[in-house]
């Protein structure tokens, strides 16, 4: 394996550092941390660069707190400075990890992700008649330190840098779980060997990848299986040999053991692929995929608390708006058509007699929330209510005279400008707006949504009775 150097003079450089910045302020560029940080950036910026380059900086404490749903984990939160410097790590290291990963690794990684594995998976599965689905016991918990830095080695040998990369990993806090003895091990070998990544870190991500590349270079090449897929800990072979999955089984458990990793019994099996397989959060089969049952309800417990925290005035309709489109997103992505159907008229938020319904992931996109409708007059906008958003919903204008008809029922036969595709006029007195999606068939299958965009949404009046 080739081995890396002069990286240092990069990591800590002007530009490096601002960028590092840049990143690691998006979408938090609203906290009181972010916000002190950026008042004296530059300031901050030259402070951060003398320690690095002295030798002198040093990590600060993680804030830490639980999470029970879907199994209780311990999240720890990095100060927004560290967080700069795990940013600046990564912008050198990104590029040569990337050249090393295997490529069917889907987290944490460029034009990868969750949908990206999915629709891997199903390919393989028309392709393999069984599955052996394995998963890594407590992972971050479980992995050890000397064993993640001698990883390092292995691929850089630039020392500043290695110095930098053992100090982030030797200052992670303290992670829950119970001792494991290996090969090897005496009584005390557990307890004095230090182990865990903190969940959150970005850098945390990145090396817990990294651990398990070997591995998935040990599984094609070593084992002969072409069919493999990985999502961080959680990994899956296809054979068309039940016997050939099984001899393998061993062989990883003894690969694992070298890392002092285990593999969790319980989620361990092998199964035909015509059966179904669960996994990133759907239930896969050759032909379709559904929606985990566990993801619908506890969406559904949240849009229950948003409905309640909207009608008491606890959020608004832009808090509310960005989390259902990012959830139907992620729905669209499985053959959910009734499914959306049926939540989609559930959606419907109502604060002093205003409604709001839910959105397509494209409108939230396309439009602004602050942006009132064109067909208001312009002295009107001042004084708008406001629990009284424009409702973000509409098909999108396109040719044919069919989609000219739709256009002009719901948006009206005048002007459109340079208005936002999903703009409509402003809710009148007296009529309730609500919104129910109208997924065609697109190419992909029955309920999928067509290739050329998200669903539509269209539009039924409901007169209100006078008081």
């Amino acid at each position: 394996m080739k081995r890396y150097g002069s990286l240092w003079d990069k990591l800590i450089a002007w530009d490096n550092l601002v960028l590092a910045a840049r990143k690691a302020q998006r979408g938090k560029r609203g906290r009181a941390d972010v916000q002190r940080f950026n008042f004296y950036q530059e300031m901050r910026l030259l402070k951060l660069q003398e320690e690095l380059e002295s030798g002198c900086y040093r990590p600060g404490k993680f804030v830490s707190h639980w999470v029970r749903e879907p199994k209780p984990r311990l999240i720890s939160a990095a100060p927004y400075r560290d967080r700069v410097v795990h940013h600046a790590v990564m912008n050198i290291l990104e590029p040569i990890l990337e050249r090393h990963f295997h490529p069917d690794s889907y987290a944490c990684r460029q034009e990868k992700g969750t949908h990206a594995a999915a629709d891997r998976l199903q390919a393989l599965m028309r392709r393999y008649r069984y599955a052996l689905q394995c998963d890594i016991k407590q992972f971050f918990p479980s992995i050890d330190h000397e064993t993640l830095k001698a990883s390092f080695r292995r691929l850089i040998k630039d020392r500043s840098v290695l110095a930098l990369m053992d100090l982030i990993v030797d200052t992670s806090n303290e992670q829950p779980g119970a001792p494991a003895w290996f090969a090897g091990d005496d009584l005390f070998a557990p307890l004095e060997r230090r182990r865990g990544l903190p969940i959150g870190n970005l850098t945390s991500q990145w090396f817990a990848n990294w651990v398990l590349t070997d591995l998935d270079h040990f599984v094609t090449s070593h084992l002969g299986m072409g069919g493999y897929l990985r999502y961080c800990d959680d990994f899956i072979l296809l054979h068309n040999d039940r016997c050939r999955l099984r001899d393998a089984l061993g062989r990883i458990r003894q690969r694992l053991a070298q890392l002092r990793l285990r593999l969790h019994e319980w989620k361990l099996f092998v199964r035909p692929v015509a059966t179904g397989l669960t996994f990133v959060g759907y239930r896969l089969w050759p032909t379709h995929r559904l929606l985990r049952k566990a993801n619908i309800h506890r969406f559904r417990r949240r849009v229950r608390w948003m409905r309640r925290a909207y009608a008491a005035g606890v959020v608004d309709w832009a808090f509310v708006k960005p989390r259902l489109a990012s959830w139907i997103g992620h729905a669209q992505q499985a053959d959910s058509q009734k499914l959306l159907r049926r939540l989609c008229r559930e959606w419907v938020f109502k604060r002093d007699g205003t409604v709001n319904g839910s959105c397509s992931a494209r409108r939230q996109l396309e439009q602004r929330y602050d942006e009132p409708p064109r067909s208001v007059p312009q002295q009107q906008h001042a004084v708008q209510s406001e629990q009284q958003h424009r409702i973000p919903f509409g098909p999108a204008l396109s040719a044919g005279s069919k989609s000219v008809a739709r256009n002009r029922a719901i948006h009206g036969s005048r002007e459109r400008g340079d208005e936002s595709p999903g703009s409509i006029p402003a809710l009148r007195q007296g009529v309730s707006y609500v919104s129910r999606p109208n997924f065609p068939d697109g190419p992909g299958g029955a309920g999928r949504p067509r290739a050329d965009g998200p669903a539509w949404f269209c539009f039924r009046q409901v007169k209100c009775r006078a008081a």
